[in-house]
């Protein structure tokens, strides 16, 4: 714990699930990662409008990306997370029907 123990008193684990997000783009590395760094701290990137941006393609780059996941997870991913994390007014009324 690097003597802070006191003043982090849960394991780092804890606070990544809680507090951190990471993003991805022309990465396949990121969704095979998805087990191991948690489907609710992801979010796709598209990087714009910077050079090395997946723009004008980022939809198929997107769609590439997310073959094969579930439609619950592609959500997260392209969009559910970015909303929570932001605390967008977006979906609210999805957020109601889920409850």
């Amino acid at each position: 714990w690097g003597g802070v123990k006191d003043l982090i008193p849960e394991p780092p684990s804890t606070y990544y699930r809680r507090q951190i997000y990471c993003c991805f783009f022309r990465d396949k590395h990121g969704v095979a990662s998805l087990d191991t760094i948690g489907e609710d701290n992801a979010t796709f990137e598209t990087d714009y409008p910077h050079v090395d941006s997946t723009w004008p393609d980022t939809k198929q780059v997107a769609a590439d990306h997310m073959a094969g996941l579930s439609d619950e997870v592609t959500y997260k991913l392209l969009r559910g997370n970015a909303i929570r994390m932001l605390d967008l007014p977006f979906d609210r009324d999805r957020k109601a029907a889920d409850a």
